[in-house]
């Protein structure tokens, strides 16, 4: 299997960056885990393969990515999980994007957290902290008024896209996405993202950007906290 292709992609990032802690591989199939977000990552093409190697860990996954959207239904159901979200996975491959030169950029800090958190939901309070202590948070300002933010999730894909009603079909989601991008590529990683397989606007937004959109689509599946 080859896992550096659009779905596998963070599988493959959590490896480049050193954080990818391998706990089973067979033939055509590698199940990992993220220690810093703690997210586990299965690449199987087998379902038989993929169920028994989630088996064998489930009492300990409580948020996997699986590029085979059929074993996770089936996982949904089987191991635990609460619920799921099937998405497309983006990437970006050209040169670093222009720098849209209305916006002055500038790296979170635990400051910002309220504004950040008030108008960003899809993450705990706890893990929002660590994003922003590990300068993963860019902020947006427009003649001197915060615009937006993005993110990096603690898996590593760009995320936590907002911008704020009043600056809203002014180009600033694009110009928030692809500072993100050029800071991904200055790293020497892949810049890469996941967008619901139902939300047209971002995926209008990623074509715009030039990312590349997978064939398939993955899924994500967790546990709620208890």
């Amino acid at each position: 299997m080859n896992f550096t292709t659009l779905e596998h992609l963070g599988l493959d990032h959590v490896m480049k960056r050193g954080t990818g802690e391998i706990l089973e591989t067979g033939k055509e199939a590698c199940l990992l885990r993220d220690t810093v977000s703690d997210v586990f990552f299965l690449a199987c093409e087998d379902v038989k393969t993929g169920l028994a190697m989630l088996g064998r860990h489930a009492e300990k996954i409580d948020v996997l990515m699986t590029s085979n959207v059929g074993i996770g239904k089936i996982a949904l159901a089987r191991y635990g999980f609460d619920d799921c979200m099937e998405c497309y996975q983006v990437a970006y491959f050209g040169k670093i994007p222009a720098t849209d030169e209305r916006l002055t950029m500038r790296v979170a800090d635990l400051g910002d957290f309220q504004i950040i958190a008030e108008n960003y939901h899809q993450c705990s309070d706890d893990d929002l902290k660590r994003i922003i202590l590990r300068g993963s948070i860019l902020l947006g300002y427009y003649e001197g008024q915060l615009v937006g933010f993005i993110g990096e999730h603690l898996e590593g894909s760009m995320g936590l896209l907002y911008v704020f009603p009043a600056f809203r079909r002014m180009g600033f989601a694009y110009s928030l996405e692809s500072a993100k991008i050029a800071e991904f590529l200055k790293k020497g990683f892949v810049p890469f993202a996941q967008v619901d397989k139902n939300n047209a606007a971002s995926l209008a937004l990623q074509k715009k950007l030039g990312m590349k959109c997978s064939e398939h689509t993955i899924l994500w599946l967790w546990k709620k906290e208890d």
